[in-house]
């Protein structure tokens, strides 16, 4: 059984990422975030229902891979052989 809850599939972002997109990824239990990776070395969390761009940190080498902790954190891997974990309310990452 398939169940959509939104009827929109496609999204055009405003400040797109400036390379390739490695990954995308929903929030949990919320389709209005989405976290992306790319090889211009940021991570970027977009606020897709008013589709602008919430904040974006950086890796020194291409991010290959990013996901969601919770509704408030993210972790993010790539070439720079460094897994962060980002906080989006104090916006700081270890």
């Amino acid at each position: 059984e398939v169940i959509m809850v939104d009827s929109k599939t496609e999204y055009s972002l405003n400040s797109p990422p400036e390379d390739g997109i490695t990954a995308v990824k929903f929030a949990p239990n919320s389709n209005q975030f989405l976290l992306a990776s790319s090889w211009d070395c940021n991570v970027s969390l977009y606020d897709i229902t008013n589709n602008n761009l919430r904040l974006k940190y950086a890796h020194s080498d291409p991010v290959l891979d990013c996901c969601f902790q919770d509704a408030v954190h993210s972790f993010s891997g790539g070439l720079d052989c460094t897994l962060k974990m980002f906080d989006f309310n104090t916006q700081t990452g270890n």
